[in-house]
């Protein structure tokens, strides 16, 4: 997406050059006000020299920082912030208090000046379009910089234009507006920053933008909580998610897919933590594998012919319902266990019985990646694991 740093660094020649011709008119001309604003180009270097050091510090790996220096752009934004208001003051104070002068070299300061006008205009456009794409506050902060540096150079035009037609007063009406410009650049950066400073959300519409990019994913049923922070340039998303899955692989694959989603949607994401958890229930589905006679638990998990599907109240055991279901994969030559295991965790079963032990077998690994209870038991009948089961409501 580029490098910040490079543009940053082009801001700081530039003020330095700036700076300096304005120095060398002012002598020329003679003009204080020249000289006064040649003083704020020296302050604007400064600020553009904060602004680099603050975008390599930000970019800087440390383990005392594990979640990154990036907001020590948003330090340098307030910094860039309080010396553009001081600018403005800087400015309202030399255009109001400054007397009439004897114009020199009124032309070429005057083409000069306005030559300069324009370069600034150009760069500092491109440099806030720039940190628009980069999301970049201190090269934000540096680009509003700018635009106070033309108000500034603009009343030195017009103290030029004033004095030599027998009219300083333009200079001081001229300052009023400027200022007030300047005044609403330097607010608009200092709340900005001070919003990221203080952990506030992303704007309401790039917090849309995740959502939609969440909600594209059907196994996505529910999102319990979403926030997003800046710091720096980049954005932190915190979210917790409902996934219609209870495999612990899927639902890590889905998180992983839901996080390359939002970052193609939004770049400048630098970290999504994603929390998951199933769909919660008002019910608990319990399976108990049972054989032909659908009275007496199998001995043999994946080779029952019949499941016998319980579901109970949640919270409490009042059941609701029960179901018998043939075993899909009776006649499979290999791997039935884990077929079955996988055929109930689709069905949204919670509880699963079994006479014999899964340890290091299939099934156990299915069950417990699926987080699906698994309960040993030494019942010989369905009335012996779930007294309560009202047999005429069974469903054959």
């Amino acid at each position: 997406m580029g490098d910040p740093s490079k543009l940053a660094l082009y801001s700081t020649v530039l003020n330095i050059l700036v700076a300096a011709s304005k120095g060398v008119l002012a002598y020329l001309s003679g003009s204080s006000a020249l000289l006064a604003d040649a003083i704020h180009g020296v302050s604007d270097t400064f600020a553009s020299l904060l602004v680099l050091v603050g975008i390599w510090f930000s970019q800087r790996k440390s383990e005392g920082f594990p979640w990154g220096l990036y907001k020590v752009e948003n330090f340098v934004a307030l910094v860039s912030a309080l010396l553009i208001f001081f600018a403005g003051y800087e400015i309202a104070q030399h255009a109001l208090k400054t007397e009439a002068w004897e114009v020199k070299h009124f032309f070429p300061s005057f083409l000069v000046l306005s030559g300069m006008i324009g370069v600034i205009f150009l760069f500092s456009r491109y440099e806030a379009r720039k940190a628009r794409i980069l999301n970049s506050p201190s090269l934000r902060a540096d680009a509003s910089h700018w635009y106070s540096d033309i108000a500034s150079t603009s009343i030195v035009l017009l103290a030029l234009l004033g004095s030599w037609a027998g009219h300083p007063v333009i200079d001081r009406l001229g300052a009023l507006v400027m200022v007030a410009f300047i005044g609403k650049a330097g607010w608009d950066i200092l709340k900005d920053s001070m919003r990221t400073l203080l952990d506030a959300s992303v704007a309401p519409e790039t917090l849309q933008q995740i959502r939609n990019a969440v909600l594209r994913f059907d196994q996505v049923r529910e999102i319990q909580s979403l926030q997003a922070r800046n710091s720096g340039r980049f954005i932190f998303v915190h979210a917790k998610l409902v996934f219609a899955t209870k495999k612990f692989f899927q639902a890590h694959q889905l998180s992983e897919e839901i996080e390359r989603a939002v970052r193609q949607e939004i770049p400048l994401v630098e970290r999504m933590i994603i929390h998951y958890e199933p769909p919660k229930k008002d019910f608990t589905i319990q399976a108990i594998p049972v054989e032909a006679d659908r009275k007496r638990l199998s001995e043999h998990f994946g080779e029952a012919p019949y499941f016998c599907l319980v579901r109970t109240r949640t919270p409490g055991d009042d059941v609701l319902d029960v179901e018998f279901l043939p075993n899909p994969y009776l006649n499979e030559e290999k791997a039935k266990g884990i077929k079955v295991s996988e055929w109930l965790i689709e069905g949204g079963v919670d509880r699963v019985y079994t006479r014999k032990p899964f340890e290091g077998k299939g099934p156990s690994y299915v069950f417990s990646s699926a987080e699906v209870e698994v309960r040993l038991t030494h019942a010989r009948a369905i009335e012996e694991v779930i007294p309560e089961l009202p047999i005429t409501r069974v469903h054959l």
